[in-house]
């Protein structure tokens, strides 16, 4: 009922009532999934439209530095002071973790915060004016559908929306078509995907073998991409329902030759966020090799961190910042401009598969077991465990799984629900109301006939 009541009513408040009906139902949204966290959120709100007036009123370099500061503050203690307590447990031997386990990591604090850091960056670069009504700032920073999953939308680039909704029966359609896009990726390709991953996963280093290993590999692989950019693209249809347009978050990072396209194509609001926000004030590629090398390990292994507090995540962000300083050695500037399809296949592909498995291991002790059952291969390799895997498996789940597995190898073009959601034509509109359609039937039936996993970068 939720979903349908607020966009009822937002669009029914299209005008001057628009913001306020949006933060109100945003507000109601994260009380019901966070409870009294929703005062952190609530607080952010409050402190940075505030510090943003200051900054721009004053111009003084103190209040940009108590903004980020303390946004950093809070982001850390809520999400990694566990993680670094139980790490200093470790080596010297204290009893700090302990007392730490009451702190509750709230959805969606990473992205809110990056939100408000761009936001007071971009007024101090003079990229943006501060917002000076606090109904709009905090309709925009608590925007429901992509408030605890992203993308990270930079204030400057969707206030005018806020102030001037598009709200238009194209929008909402297109919008639809979108939604409906995401949830049968979700649905039908992630989550079946996702239970072919878990049962792979679960295994016991004993019982895992190679088929079994290279299957759960794949699996996540699927599940991580259909899940992340299913969101992406229920988020980006709901927003173009209520009026406000949003950036791609996806664009296709599979079908990318080089690991320094697939970060062009992969979350790419976060991964612009790191080059506009991080990677350039670092001093970017301008000051020779080793310090763009230097810039490159610490951007990555910040993005490590952003994604979870655990070593898993840190040297997945490492791993990925080593390949791309590789990228550069071996092929200089021109990293991103192979477009080979054996590049794709050969290289690109291993070297992201081999990374998931860090990103979705327990522990470290757990992505090397994997990595052991992937690498030391037995001829011929043992495809029993896989194969029970599966057969235990309902036909829908291996049905969805082979489609994600499919659009692994899918050209370039191959982007059928965006496109749609593009089209302004009127049989265009026809075929994407046919297709919203069948979309959202197969994602009921996919629902009904299973557990609905919550989305994964809910967590983060």
């Amino acid at each position: 009922m939720f979903l349908p009541l607020s966009l009822a009513v937002i669009l029914a408040l299209s005008g001057r009532g628009h913001s306020l009906a949006i933060l109100v139902f945003s507000l109601i949204f994260y009380y019901w999934a966070s409870g009294l966290l929703t005062l952190l959120l609530v607080g952010s709100i409050f402190f940075n439209w505030f510090v943003g007036l200051r900054l721009a009123q004053t111009r003084t370099k103190q209040w940009l530095v108590l903004g980020i500061t303390m946004n950093v503050l809070v982001l850390g203690a809520f999400k990694y002071a566990f993680f670094f307590a139980s790490n200093i447990d470790g080596v010297l031997g204290t009893v700090l973790s302990p007392h730490l386990r009451w702190i509750i990591l709230p959805i969606g604090i990473s992205f809110y915060t990056f939100q408000c850091i761009s936001y007071l960056i971009d007024i101090w670069r003079r990229d943006a004016e501060p917002e000076r009504n606090l109904i709009v700032f905090g309709a925009y920073l608590s925007f429901f559908p992509q408030l605890i999953a992203g993308p990270i939308v930079r204030f400057k680039t969707v206030i005018a929306d806020y102030h001037t909704p598009k709200v238009s029966l194209e929008n909402a359609a297109a919008g639809v078509a979108r939604f409906s896009h995401g949830l049968f990726k979700k649905v039908v390709v992630a989550d079946s995907s996702g239970a072919i991953a878990d049962a792979c996963f679960a295994l016991s280093s004993g019982d895992l073998t190679t088929g079994a290993a290279w299957l759960g590999a794949l699996a996540y692989t699927v599940q991580i991409y259909f899940d992340f950019s299913a969101y992406s693209d229920m988020a980006i249809g709901l927003a173009s329902i209520c009026g406000i347009r949003m950036n791609e978050n996806f664009d296709r990072p599979y079908t990318s030759s080089t690991l320094t396209e697939f970060w062009r194509r992969w979350h790419i609001s976060l991964s612009t966020w790191f080059r506009d926000y991080l990677y350039i004030p670092l001093g970017g590629n301008r000051n020779g090799q080793f310090a763009t090398y230097r810039n490159l390990v610490i951007v990555f292994f910040v993005t490590g961190l952003w994604h979870g507090a655990a070593w898993t995540f840190v040297f997945w962000g490492l791993y990925h910042g080593a390949f791309l300083i590789l990228e550069r050695l071996v092929l200089g500037r021109g990293a991103g401009a192979i477009t080979a399809p054996a590049a794709r296949i050969l290289y690109l592909l291993p070297v992201v598969i081999f990374g998931w498995v860090l990103f979705r291991a327990k522990s470290l002790q757990h992505a090397s077991e994997f990595y052991q059952a992937m690498l030391v291969l037995s001829v011929p390799i043992d495809w029993s465990l896989a194969s029970s895997v599966t057969a235990n498996t309902s036909p829908l789940v291996i049905f969805g799984f082979c489609i994600g597995i499919l659009s692994l190898f899918a050209p370039r073009h191959a982007a059928v629900g965006v496109q749609l959601a593009q089209v302004r034509t009127a049989a265009g509109a026809a075929t994407r109301f046919g297709y919203a359609s069948m979309a959202l039937i197969a994602g009921a039936v996919y629902a009904l006939s299973s557990d609905f996993s919550p989305f994964l970068y809910f967590r983060f």
